[in-house]
């Protein structure tokens, strides 16, 4: 009794055992199935479909509804033909609305396969009416949402606070008037329905429905013709304030061509058109070239010779020119020179020192005036003041989130004239700006902002022009800082390498973090080529830390057990896929199925389809627990049987995909090209490519999502919790859910 309670503590299990003789019995052949009156009257069917001979079609149906009632007399199965018989001859009626009716009469038996009624019930869905009808009541519910929601949120939220409940009322209906002011003459759900209702009208223009529709189209082309005008507006407006000139004369054409002669928008391309004219003139006048000719004295030109001489002290003969011609027509250039000899001799603070005074000088005046700024000015040329503004322009951002929360960036746009959108806003700001406190505490974990990620790329760029420069201590300070926060250890890693003070025992913990890192993006990449490089890479440039030399044995470990394919199907799906498991599939013993791994288990991992016709098949190990690694067998399998499993679990999946929306097919062009190879006898032919490898794994929906899917809620509504510090609001309330907008909506923006 004390080894058994012994054993039941410890969680004993029975011991795995590898199988015993052949896992798969690809001897089994099916005989030849003789046709039998049924199958004779169904070739009969579709020839008489594909001729168009209705009569005989019918005919022939009724033949085989008869041959099921006999059947059934006699207490055999229907052949279960009649279903998808009868969907054959209803497609072949002329009526356009026949079809449609007779699939919903279909729809109403009892004896239609899954497949077939999914089928029908997406057909029937995607009819252009039904498809127009449900994108209208999506825009009604939109619409009736919105103006629920306005008077229910503010309401609950004020539970607590019941004295600002008139407050919030009245900021909410506000906000909806904007909304119902800004709204599109025809949303986007109505330009679904419009276009729905011409493809209708299109299809079957004899229809009964045409007629109405055909009004519903002429006041649907009207709206979207309002809708595209407004729109061309907005942009040509918006263009001509930021100064595109070119995008406004776009957007103005456009607008011109929906409403002809419309006096805002030829307003507004006369004037894209005036500032184009002037810019063409104005870059016209910087192409031209002055034939008056300065003499050059003797300084000027060794100035000169010096700047094109490789070893020429520019430095000097600038000087020399300064002095003997203070006032000459070749003071500037001199200066200009002398700074850029500054900054080639390393002397990178007197350059930009130099630079500066330049560029204070009166641009009408001076010659180098504009290239002294343009130097300035660059980032390319100059990182380290872009780093600097940059910084400087994080730390005001970061400021005003502080101080304002989510109105850091000023009022919400709502295509009203700003001091009406601060108007609005303004209640609100106040409000948040009493939770100051809660954000200041906030700001040590608050992620970056893009203003700090463009500092870190002046800042980098800084350091790679100028590695030793006199600033680039501070700057790699504060990239470390920067990249320690983001978790980057390979880049704090590499600024360490370049400050020579850096303490030796702190250099060797960095190296070895940068290494797990880098060691744990290889493991991530799918690509056996790209994966097998980038732990190359890890075990050269990290060979004396743990995670180079873990990296060095995955390398061995991938180039000795690589495959070209590795397509995975997973117990989990072949036990809720019993017919692809079965004789007409795989042909799997059913004893690796039973749960006894006495007699040989199948691992959780499944079957792996490695390449040409060999499958590795992986079982539970001796220990008997799933979570050790499994025994593996390969078996080689006859290319009819190999054809018969790939056809297989193809029909099975996309017939699991057509029946339920979460049983997804993710597209794998790898995988399908190894497939059709064995469908028309060329699996042998192994292409051993890299890129050519599939790693597609098929699962089964327990393993995806465990017990219990989530699903979505039938009714249009929910019930919200909602609190906020920013404003001291607690409270319930119900609200009215928008509609999920359909796959195709981007086509209709």
């Amino acid at each position: 009794m004390g080894v058994l309670a012994i054993g039941w503590l410890t969680g004993c299990r029975s011991p795995g055992a590898r199988p015993i003789g052949r896992t798969i019995d690809s001897s089994v052949r099916f005989s030849t199935r003789i046709p039998d009156v049924a199958d004779y009257a169904a070739a009969e069917l579709a020839t008489a479909a594909l001729i168009s001979d209705v009569e005989r079609s019918e005919r022939l149906l009724g033949r085989l509804r008869a041959i099921d009632t006999v059947l059934e007399a006699g207490g055999e199965l229907p052949t279960g033909l009649v279903p998808i018989a009868t969907d054959l001859v209803n497609a072949t009626t002329d009526s356009s609305y026949g079809y449609r009716d007779a699939t919903r009469e279909l729809l109403e038996s009892d004896d239609l396969d899954p497949t077939l009624r999914e089928r029908l019930s997406q057909t029937e869905k995607n009819n252009p009416l039904a498809l127009a009808s449900a994108r209208i009541r999506d825009a009604w519910l939109i619409t009736f949402g919105r103006a629920f929601n306005a008077l229910a949120e503010p309401v609950g939220k004020s539970i607590m606070t019941m004295s600002l409940a008139p407050y919030r009322l009245a900021r909410s209906v506000l906000s909806y008037a904007i909304q119902v002011y800004n709204q599109e003459k025809l949303p986007l759900q109505r330009r679904q329905a419009l276009a729905h209702w011409k493809e209708f009208v299109a299809r079957y223009p004899d229809a009964p429905e045409a007629a109405e529709l055909e009004l519903l189209i002429e006041e649907g082309d009207i709206g979207l013709a309002e809708t595209l005008y407004a729109r061309a507006m907005r942009g040509a407006q918006r263009a001509l304030e930021t100064n595109r000139t070119r995008q406004a004369l776009v957007y103005s054409d456009r607008a011109l061509e929906l409403k002809p002669e419309d006096p805002m928008a030829s307003a507004i391309r006369d004037e894209a058109d005036r500032r184009l004219v002037h810019e063409r003139r104005q870059r016209s006048r910087s192409l031209e070239v002055t034939r008056e000719m300065t003499p050059v004295s003797a300084p000027a030109r060794q100035l000169s010779v010096a700047m094109l001489d490789p070893g020429g002290d520019v430095v000097a003969a600038a000087n020399e020119l300064l002095e003997s011609e203070p006032e000459g027509p070749f003071t500037d250039e001199a200066q200009f020179a002398k700074a850029i000899a500054f900054g080639e001799r390393g002397e990178e603070l007197q350059m930009w020192q130099a630079l500066d005074e330049i560029a204070e000088e009166d641009p009408h005046q001076s010659n180098m005036v504009r290239h002294a700024r343009a130097l300035i000015n660059n980032p390319a040329s100059n990182p380290y003041m872009a780093f600097s503004k940059a910084r400087s322009e994080d730390r005001k951002n970061r400021a005003k989130w502080v101080l304002f929360g989510p109105w850091a960036g000023g009022p919400a746009d709502r295509r009203l004239p700003e001091p009406l959108e601060w108007v609005v806003d303004l209640p609100a700001i106040g409000q948040t700006m009493v939770a100051f406190p809660l954000r200041l505490l906030q700001l040590p974990w608050m992620r970056s902002l893009p203003t700090a990620r463009l500092a870190a790329v002046y800042g980098r760029s800084y350091l790679e022009r100028n590695p030793a420069g006199e600033r680039a201590a501070d700057v790699r300070d504060w990239l470390s800082a920067f990249e320690n926060k983001r978790d980057n250890q390979i880049a704090v890693y590499n600024l360490a390498l370049q400050d020579p003070n850096y303490d030796v025992d702190d250099l060797a913990e960095l190296r070895e973090k940068a290494a797990e890192q880098a060691e744990a993006f290889a493991s991530r990449e799918d690509r056996r080529d790209t994966r097998l490089a980038m732990y190359r890479r890890v075990a050269q440039e990290y060979p004396d830390t743990h995670a180079g030399m873990r990296a060095g044995d995955a390398v061995r470990a991938e180039i000795t057990h690589s495959t070209p394919q590795q397509i995975r199907i997973s117990r989990g799906f072949i036990l809720e896929n019993p017919e692809f498991a079965g004789p007409r599939g795989l042909g799997l013993d059913a004893e690796l199925l039973d749960d006894d791994p006495v007699n040989g288990e199948l691992h959780p991992a499944g079957i792996v389809l490695i390449g040409g016709r060999t499958i590795k098949l992986q079982f539970i190990g001796p220990s008997g627990d799933e979570e050790d690694p499994p025994i593996d067998v390969y078996q080689d399998l006859s290319e009819e049987r190999f054809a018969r499993m790939v056809a297989k679990l193809e029909e099975t999946s996309f017939r699991n995909s057509l029946l339920d929306p979460d049983d997804v097919i993710v597209a794998d062009a790898n995988r399908d090209v190894v497939f059709e190879r064995a469908r028309v006898g060329l699996a042998d032919d192994i292409d051993t490519r890299p890129a050519a490898e599939s790693t597609y794994t098929y699962r089964g929906m327990r393993e995806r999502y465990g017990m219990v899917r989530s699903r979505e809620s039938i009714l249009p509504f929910s019930l919200v919790l909602q609190g906020s510090l920013s404003d001291l609001s607690l409270g319930a309330f119900p609200r009215i859910n928008a509609p999920r907008e359909t796959p195709d909506a981007f086509l209709y923006r």
